[in-house]
C-alpha cells in the first residue's frame, strides 16, 4: 500500500497547504461568472491595495478630453470631471443619470458637437446625452439596454455607437436621439477557434452556455465546501485531543456527527466533481501571463467546438473602433483580427492586416487622426499608420516588432493632441507621459479628492485576486508563478485525491452461481 500513503499524503498535505488560495479561488470564480449580479457593488479603497489607487491618472484614470469653449471635459474610469481653468482644478460632472457605481461611471469615450451641440458620453452602463437646459445626463434607451459603449463614432451623416457585440446608428442632426442597431456580416467565418478562447470558455463552463456556467458554478461551490471540510476533518480531531489531554473531556456526540458529516460528503461530493475540477485547475493554470503564450498561435477546428453557436458574428468580440473617413468604411477591431466595410449598405465586412504589432488584449488607441492616417497603440507601443503607402511611423515603443504577445514598459492605454499641437501618452501604470515613456506629473495635476473618493468596482476586486495580480504591490513580477505553480500543486492533490479514493473505494463482491 505503498501507493496508498503517498496518494494520502500528497492530497492531505498539499491541501493543507492549498487550502486559502482555494477558497478565494471558488468564491472569487463563482462572482467573476456572474457580473451582472454585483456591477452596482464597490471595495473602498481602505481595502484595495496602493497600485490599484489613481495616481497621476493612471489605470484608464484618463482616457481623453473634450475642448468645449475655453473648458475641459475629462473623462476616464473616475467618471466626467470639468475644468474652466485649463486644467489647474476640476469639479465632478456626473449630474443626473450617471451611473453611481464605480463600474458604470467608467467613461470609456466622449463626444461633442459644438455646431449641433451634442454631447455623449460612451460608459459601461450605456451612452448618456447631455441636457444643456437642464445641466445634467439622461441615459439614451439602446435596442439592447445599458450594455457597456466603447466608442462613438461620426461618419458625417450618422452617430454610431459601438459596444462589444452590436453597433447602433442614429441620425447626427436629431435632437431627440434615438438609436437603431445595425446588422451586417463578415465575408467568412474562421473554421478555426483560438486555444485562448477554448481555454478560457473551458474555465467558466461558457463553453456550453448559461447550463455550463451553472454547472461550473456549482462546482465552484463543492471546492469551496471541500475546504471547509478538509479543515474541519483535519483540526478538530487535534483540537479534542488537546482537550482531553487538559481537562479529560472527550468530543460530544454533535462533534463526532459533524465530522462523520463532513469526512463522507467530502469523499463523495470530491469524487462526483473531480472531473470538472481537474478541467478548471487545468485550464486556468493556463491563463497565466507566462502558460499563456504556449497557447498564443493554438487552434482548433470549430468542429470539435461545443460551444453554444451565436447568430452575432460580432458578439463579445468587438474591442475598438473608428471610421475611415477616405474610404467610408468603419473599422472594427475584434478579438479574431480587424474588420472594415460600409455599415451603411449591405455588404460583408472584409479583413485587413495593419502593419504594426497588437498586444493580445487588443488596441487602447484607434482612431483616425486625419484623412488616411491612423493612430494604433495598445499594450505593445502606438504606432501612426499612413494607410495609403503602407507605411508606419513608431510614436512609443520599446520591444520587437514580432512580440505580440509582449507588452512594452509603457502599457498605452491612451493618446492625447492638445489645441497647440504637442501631445501625451496615457500609460497604464505611470499615467500621463511624453513620448519617451517618461511620466509627466504637472501637466494636469490630479486632484486629491479623487483618489480619496476613488472605488474598485468588486468584480476587478475579485478579478485581480482571481489572477493573483494583486499581490504584485507586495511581491513584484513574482506574482506571475502564483497561479502556474498553485494550479500545478492543485492539480497533484486532486489526482491524487481520486487515486485516493478510488484505492480505497468498497468494491462490490462478485457473486457465482453453484
Amino acid at each position: 500500500m505503498k501507493l496508498f500513503k503517498l496518494s494520502h499524503w500528497l492530497h492531505k498535505y498539499l491541501g493543507l497547504v492549498l487550502l486559502l488560495f482555494l477558497a478565494w479561488m471558488s468564491l472569487s470564480g463563482v462572482l467573476l461568472n456572474h457580473p451582472g449580479l454585483i456591477q452596482d457593488i464597490s471595495v473602498h479603497r481602505m481595502f484595495v491595495p496602493k497600485q490599484y489607487q489613481p495616481n497621476n491618472w493612471n489605470r484608464s484614470g484618463l482616457k481623453g478630453i473634450e475642448y468645449m469653449g475655453d473648458s475641459l471635459l475629462l473623462y476616464g474610469r473616475q467618471g466626467a470631471y470639468l475644468s474652466h481653468d485649463n486644467g489647474k482644478s476640476f469639479d465632478t460632472f456626473m449630474k443626473g443619470e450617471f451611473p453611481r457605481s464605480a463600474l458604470g461611471r467608467r467613461s470609456n469615450h466622449m463626444y461633442y458637437s459644438k455646431n449641433n451641440k451634442i454631447l455623449l458620453c460612451a460608459t459601461n452602463r450605456g451612452c448618456l446625452q447631455y441636457d444643456f437646459g437642464n445641466t445634467k445626463w439622461k441615459k439614451l434607451q439602446l435596442p439592447e439596454g445599458d450594455e457597456p459603449i466603447l466608442k462613438i463614432l461620426n461618419t458625417g451623416k450618422h452617430l454610431l455607437l459601438v459596444s462589444k457585440s452590436n453597433v447602433y446608428q442614429s441620425l447626427q442632426d436629431n435632437d431627440d436621439l434615438q438609436f437603431r442597431k445595425l446588422h451586417f456580416k463578415k465575408n467568412y467565418y474562421s473554421s478555426k477557434i483560438s486555444l485562448i478562447q477554448v481555454f478560457l470558455e473551458l474555465h467558466d463552463g461558457s463553453i456550453w452556455g448559461l447550463p455550463g456556467r451553472l454547472l461550473w458554478d456549482i462546482a465552484g461551490l463543492v471546492l469551496f465546501f471541500l475546504c471547509i471540510s478538509a479543515f474541519y476533518i483535519w483540526y478538530y480531531p487535534k483540537k479534542w485531543k488537546r482537550r482531553y489531554k487538559k481537562g479529560g473531556r472527550r468530543a460530544s456526540y454533535k462533534e463526532k456527527s459533524t465530522r462523520s458529516f463532513f469526512f463522507k460528503y467530502h469523499k463523495k461530493l470530491g469524487w462526483y466533481f473531480a472531473i470538472l475540477l481537474v478541467i478548471i485547475s487545468l485550464t486556468g493554470m493556463f491563463l497565466n501571463p507566462i502558460l499563456m503564450m504556449t497557447l498564443m498561435n493554438g487552434s482548433i477546428d470549430s468542429k470539435y467546438y461545443p460551444s453554444l453557436k451565436n447568430e452575432n458574428p460580432w458578439n463579445h468580440k468587438i474591442r475598438n473602433a473608428l471610421y475611415d473617413t477616405q474610404n467610408g468604411q468603419l473599422v472594427l477591431d475584434c478579438s479574431d483580427g480587424i474588420w472594415a466595410g460600409q455599415y451603411n449598405k449591405n455588404e460583408e465586412f472584409k479583413k485587413i492586416k495593419l502593419p504594426v504589432r497588437i498586444f493580445g488584449m487588443g488596441t487602447t488607441v484607434f482612431e483616425e487622426e486625419e484623412p488616411g492616417v491612423w493612430l494604433v497603440g495598445s499594450f505593445g507601443g502606438l504606432h501612426r499608420v499612413y494607410r495609403a503607402a503602407g507605411n508606419v511611423e513608431k510614436i512609443l515603443q520599446t520591444k520587437g516588432d514580432d512580440q505580440s504577445g509582449r507588452p512594452a514598459s509603457t502599457f498605452v492605454t491612451g493618446y492625447q493632441k492638445l489645441p497647440d499641437g504637442k501631445y501625451y501618452i496615457l500609460g497604464h501604470y505611470k499615467g500621463i507621459s511624453n513620448e519617451k515613456g517618461e511620466q509627466l506629473t504637472k501637466m494636469l495635476p490630479m486632484p486629491e479628492y479623487i483618489r480619496e473618493n476613488s472605488r474598485l468596482p468588486l468584480w476587478n476586486y475579485m478579478f485581480e485576486l482571481h489572477n493573483a495580480r494583486i499581490f504584485r504591490g507586495g511581491i513584484g513580477a513574482f506574482y506571475m508563478l502564483i497561479i502556474p505553480l498553485a494550479g500545478f500543486l492543485s492539480l497533484l492533490m486532486l489526482l491524487a485525491g481520486i487515486l485516493d479514493y478510488w484505492l480505497t473505494k468498497p468494491r462490490k463482491s462478485k457473486k457465482y452461481k453453484n
